[in-house]
């Protein structure tokens, strides 16, 4: 039995010419005024994007880009001070932490606004308030919401809804995310604020990016974050002092 040979509608080239797909590198995306997100996402998902969406596609990568010293930066940094000639070993040593516990938690929550996104209001309401009785039984992270240094809100959080209500002409997933965060309110009688993973997961649904995707943005952005973090390591090195601190604070015990 013959096999069909995999096929790449990506890229193609010949001696004189490079395409994205079926546009001309050269001629057409380097001959206006193109900009990097929008043929990302052109390239990425195979469709032109509305203005809307690169504003809010804008939004998300900025907003993913940085958040101080966390655990990617730390890895970054530290790869960076053990080897500074692989520039590209420690970027990829920081976005290696990009997964469920930090960053990547946009695909989790995600995954749970796929279950109310499609229902009515009532019912959407209840099967929401079962998410948050199922999560808090089993003593799990709910995905999307809480903070350990934002309270009561997430600022960035706030800015990316509002941004995604003004741009969104159907934001079923954000209606989603505010029925999910009304439930987990009322069920912990308290506020807790949705962060910004969970209000990014609600805005890449809204542009109908699937859910296998939606990690990518969060790489693509990290990775910039984290050439930034080389960039002042190589100005004000902290990598050493990050290990020795550790190694101090760390007693070894039999």
């Amino acid at each position: 039995m013959s096999k069909t040979a995999p096929t790449t509608s990506l890229c193609r080239y010949n001696d004189t010419e490079i395409f994205y797909r079926d546009r001309n590198l050269v001629d057409e995306l380097l001959a206006k005024d193109s900009d990097f997100v929008t043929v990302m996402m052109q390239h990425i998902l195979g469709r032109d994007v509305t203005p809307s969406q690169m504003r809010i596609m804008n939004a998300i990568l900025i907003t993913m880009m940085e958040h101080g010293l966390t655990p990617s930066a730390i890895a970054t940094r530290s790869i960076y001070m053990s080897a500074p000639e692989n520039l590209q070993g420690a970027v990829a040593a920081g976005l290696l932490a990009v997964g469920s516990q930090f960053v990547g938690t946009i695909e989790n929550n995600a995954r749970l606004l796929a279950e109310l996104v499609d229902l009515e209001p009532e019912t959407q309401a209840k099967r929401a308030a079962e998410i948050v009785r199922e999560h808090r039984a089993r003593k799990a992270h709910l995905p999307g919401f809480g903070h350990h240094l934002h309270k009561p809100d997430d600022p960035r959080a706030l800015k990316l809804l509002e941004i995604g209500e003004a741009e969104c002409p159907n934001p079923r997933h954000l209606k989603a995310l505010r029925a999910l965060s009304a439930a987990v309110d009322a069920e912990f009688q308290r506020h807790i604020t949705i962060n910004a993973t969970g209000a990014t997961a609600a805005l890449l649904g809204d542009m109908d990016i699937p859910v296998e995707l939606m990690r990518g943005f969060a790489v693509i952005s990290r990775a910039a974050g984290l050439v930034a973090h080389i960039a002042e390591e190589q100005r004000k090195p902290s990598g050493r002092f990050i290990w020795e601190t550790i190694d101090k604070a760390i007693p070894f015990e039999d």
